[in-house]
């Protein structure tokens, strides 16, 4: 931007909010004789003047939004000091109907889109867009302006014409007889531009990094920070699953659960403990039930001799006394069959 302002001597406001109207109005006087602040007042100066016209006490501005959007009628009082009028360029006023027919007759138009201004303006014998969106000043050659003209209308740009003399400027004196190279002045915003994209992908790269390493840093922290929660959430929910459990299977009462919330080695100790012992007391074997009730068979106690397997000797040997038994208590019981 140093070496625009060097070799055309243009001043420039780049695009700041929604102050484009601000921006257009000192892009087109070449200086910055106004801010936000003195055009909200002309525009609180017009709605004061409305309502005591039309009789309206209430109700929104037209004439600017929080935004920083000003309307036409705002930068028609701001020119007036200059003695500076906004003549439609579509209408039929004798001015308009010249600008129509000779672009180049006009030094200056304001174009305005919904929220957007901007200015073209000639410097010495060439027109230069001035839209603050650009960072630079746009080269227009006298045969395009007619042709950029129509194509702002047909994108339905309201296009307004600068009636009157503007302020002299720096940018006047250095171009009226020095007249900018097209191919060589597009050729420096285009590299100009270049190295602004450049500029901004790098700086929002560096941004993204560094959000994102900020970010995943947080997240992690937040991560374990949830686990540990997690953790301790499930372990008391177990405790509570473990000690009603222990209530309402085994019967314990709760003098030993009152201090629940002890250390949890501690109280898993007494639980575990305290379960071992209402198993004991709880676990007695029980017989096959048929319509009766039968009395629990007594469980012998364990021995510490050491129980050997019997060969096959045994086996044969306990075989034959079973069937000896057997046939001798056949015997013993036909006499007495006999006998009856």
């Amino acid at each position: 931007m140093n070496e625009i302002r060097r070799l055309t001597g243009i001043y420039h406001e780049v695009q700041e909010g929604s102050l484009c109207a601000q921006h257009a109005l000192n892009n087109l006087l070449q200086r910055e004789y106004f801010s936000a602040v003195s055009l909200a007042d002309i525009a609180r100066e017009l709605d004061e003047q409305e309502r005591h016209v039309l009789g309206h006490r209430h109700g929104e501005s037209e004439n600017m939004d929080d935004t920083g959007f000003f309307s036409i009628q705002v930068l028609q009082k701001a020119l007036e000091v200059f003695e500076i009028e906004l003549i439609p360029y579509a209408s039929q006023h004798p001015i308009a109907q010249q600008a129509r027919a000779d672009p180049q007759s006009i030094q200056a138009y304001i174009c305005n889109l919904r929220e957007h201004w901007l200015t073209i303006r000639r410097f010495g014998t060439q027109y230069f867009d001035l839209n603050s969106i650009s960072i630079v000043p746009k080269l227009i050659s006298n045969t395009y302006l007619s042709l950029y003209l129509v194509q702002l209308q047909q994108s339905g740009y309201s296009i307004f014409i600068i009636h009157g003399n503007l302020p002299p400027c720096l940018a006047d004196n250095k171009l009226l007889n020095n007249t900018i190279d097209p191919v060589y002045y597009r050729s420096l915003t285009a590299r100009i531009d270049n190295d602004n994209k450049n500029n901004k992908k790098n700086t929002t790269t560096s941004l993204e990094s560094t959000s994102s390493s900020s970010f995943d840093e947080t997240e992690i922290q937040r991560a374990i920070k949830a686990s540990v929660e997690l953790d301790n959430s499930q372990d008391k929910a177990l405790q509570d699953v473990l000690v009603q459990s222990l209530r309402d299977v085994h019967g314990i009462d709760d003098s030993m659960l009152i201090n629940h919330h002890e250390n949890a080695d501690v109280l898993n100790q007494k639980l575990l403990e305290q379960a071992i012992a209402a198993s004991l007391v709880n676990d007695t074997p029980i017989t096959e039930k048929d319509n009766t009730t039968t009395e629990p068979v007594p469980v012998p106690p364990p021995t510490t001799e050491t129980t050997t397997e019997p060969n096959l000797e045994e086996l044969r040997q306990r075989r034959l006394q079973f069937f000896n038994n057997k046939e001798k208590s056949t015997t013993d019981t036909k006499p007495l069959e006999s006998n009856k």
